[in-house]
């Protein structure tokens, strides 16, 4: 297939960049030609384009009608509760899309597999959360998801395009340095004590890049687009706490830190069912096995680190 990703050098874009080239021809398209997860090598091998798409004219010129499936990752996040929406959100993350199907309508390319988040449902939900389940997102980036996906369904039910909505957990893994996973346990092997607050938070579930990629290219594959739309939880499909994550991680390294969780706790047991992910591809992927590969490799990493940093100075 000709794929096009759009935020196609950011990490869930990078990713997919790189598990779909083995049988598949991509091309990337995001506003900078620099990437932390890409090499200049790569940017070259995927066929990268500069196109900032809130740019509908240039967005139209970069789209080429021999293209058989687009993947829509660009957006801006910002999961800020400060009551103010961050600058150019709605803009990037919505008026973008209308100009991607706008110009996908006018190449008469049909097929759209849209990124988007579990921050689009409510926290009043029933868990495990369907994708029937409420929504009503706790902040802006959210609210923007969601109304993303409400102009790909319109789109769709009047036959503009075909639509598949992925709704991700939140991304972890190598080589992103942050984030909650990352930062625990970054802490975690350096021995230091941690204090947990979870002041807005509300919900919280995880997956590992690679996991998440990997299993978006089985659907793609798999993926009949017999309908006009379909919307699909790409999660493990089981409970993943917040606090006892960093309790995991804990174990998985014998960090000598001491734990210390801030009261009242300001969120609920809470993750998405996956019974269409699992209806529809052979599924093998476990929250803990990957934690646990995702800590140990990076506490290789650190150790090859510091190794190196004392190798450099004793010479």
């Amino acid at each position: 297939m000709n794929i096009l990703i759009t935020g196609g050098t950011g990490f869930l874009g990078s990713f997919l960049a790189k598990q779909l080239s083995a049988n598949n021809c991509v091309k990337i398209i995001a506003r900078k030609p620099e990437s932390e997860y890409l090499t200049s090598t790569e940017l070259r091998k995927f066929n990268f384009n500069k196109c900032d798409i809130r740019n509908k004219n240039f967005l139209q010129k970069i789209l080429t009608s021999n293209l058989d499936l687009v993947i829509h990752c660009a957006a801006l996040v910002n999961t800020s509760y400060e009551g103010v929406c961050p600058d150019n959100l709605f803009e990037t993350n919505l008026i973008s899309t209308t100009n991607l199907i706008e110009a996908m309508a006018i190449k008469g390319i049909k097929k759209l597999l849209f990124c988007s988040s579990m921050t689009v449902y409510s926290a009043k939900n029933t868990i495990p959360v369907k994708e029937s389940g409420n929504l009503g997102s706790i902040h802006f980036y959210g609210m923007s998801k969601k109304w993303a996906e409400e102009a790909i369904i319109s789109c769709a039910q009047r036959g503009l395009i075909k639509a598949l909505i992925l709704r991700y957990p939140g991304l972890y893994g190598y080589p992103r340095e942050n984030g909650y996973i990352f930062n625990i346990t970054r802490k975690l092997l350096n021995n230091e004590n941690i204090s947990i607050d979870t002041r807005g938070l509300k919900f919280w579930e995880a997956i590992n890049i690679e996991d998440a990629a990997e299993i978006t290219a089985k659907i793609i594959e798999r993926w009949d687009w017999k309908k006009k739309f379909e919307i699909m939880n790409c999660s493990y499909g089981e409970e993943v706490d917040f606090i006892k994550t960093a309790f995991k991680i804990k174990d998985i390294v014998h960090s000598n830190s001491l734990i210390k969780i801030k009261k009242p706790l300001d969120y609920i047991k809470f993750y998405m069912d996956n019974s269409k992910l699992k209806g529809l591809i052979d599924f093998n992927y476990n929250f803990d096995r990957t934690l646990k590969k995702f800590v140990n490799d990076y506490g290789d990493r650190l150790k090859n680190e510091i190794h190196n940093c004392q190798y450099s100075r004793d010479i």
